[in-house]
């Protein structure tokens, strides 16, 4: 389905799947084309990846303990076998 030129709260609303590539190929291209044409998306875009592109940077340098994952997993199941009694 064509959904033809995205209005500005249309194309915001797809902002974070599109920064994250999350939107099917042309949804990409709407809302690639509405950034290109309107400048205050533009900014808004801009900001935003800025932001997104920030906040993974810190991520990836956080160091996680080793048996984290060990540790979540049991708790949660732990959890779910108390919710299942």
């Amino acid at each position: 389905m064509l959904l033809g030129m995205l209005t500005c709260k249309e194309a915001l609303q797809r902002l974070d799947d599109y920064i994250d590539r999350e939107l099917t190929a042309e949804e990409m291209e709407q809302v690639k084309n509405h950034i290109k044409l309107c400048r205050a998306c533009t900014r808004k875009f801009a900001a935003e990846a800025t932001f997104v592109a920030e906040m993974r940077s810190k991520l990836d340098r956080l160091t996680v303990p080793a048996d984290l994952m060990e540790q979540i997993s049991r708790t949660l199941t732990q959890r779910s076998e108390e919710g299942q009694g």
